[in-house]
């Protein structure tokens, strides 16, 4: 509880403070749990645990090579209202058990500096726990904590063209699933150099 506490006051420096918009164009639900997949330990956002392709996201987009990575949707929560954060969850993708991780989660953004407008215990409401955002001298950070049976809430202006990371800065639990990507605005990026193209299926597009 003191952690959270702490990370409540964290704000930012009143001689530097950029206030964030004040409503979202788009908001992203992430419901953080493990599970296991082929015997194997995973953590998993809104029960999908992420790999790396072999072919990285920038070249795949830049080249029309959308066959080399889940062409659908990330995952969303669509259950937030009935899921149970005390208890493992009941679902295909995963297995009950009754050990458990309590620590903080430091959760890292590539490519930008966000807002941390809040933090909470228990499971996210967004229709009640919005209220509270601090909207007027947020602290910018590009890591943050996610506290043990708690939430936290970013916000970030998607403004820098490319394919971004955002994942827990525990090596362990990024190699174990505990990530996504953001892609915005590739079309903006400007021709990638042929040294780049090593990986995947990019060494086919390498100039001899």
């Amino acid at each position: 509880m003191y952690r959270l506490n702490q990370s409540r006051l964290i704000v930012s420096h009143p001689e530097y403070i950029q206030t964030p918009p004040r409503v979202p164009h788009r908001t992203i639900l992430l419901l953080n749990t493990q599970s296991r997949i082929d015997g194997y330990l995973k953590w998993s956002l809104n029960n999908v645990s992420y790999f790396l392709p072999s072919t990285p996201y920038l070249i795949a987009m830049k080249k029309r090579l959308f066959h080399v990575f889940d062409p659908g949707h990330a995952p969303e929560s669509d259950d937030y209202k009935s899921h149970d954060i005390w208890s493992a969850p009941k679902n295909p993708n995963a297995t009950l058990g009754n050990g458990i991780y309590r620590e903080t989660h430091p959760w890292h953004l590539h490519g930008h500096d966000f807002w941390v407008l809040g933090y909470g215990l228990g499971k996210f409401d967004p229709e009640v726990d919005t209220r509270e955002y601090n909207l007027v001298d947020p602290i910018m950070k590009y890591t943050v904590a996610l506290h043990p049976y708690g939430w936290t809430a970013i916000r970030f202006q998607a403004n820098n063209p490319g394919v971004w990371a955002f994942h827990c800065h525990i090596e362990a639990h990024a190699f174990m699933g505990m990530g996504v990507v953001f892609e915005e605005g590739v079309e903006k990026v400007g021709k990638l150099p042929s040294s780049i193209m090593g990986c995947g299926e990019s060494k086919h597009l390498r100039k001899p």
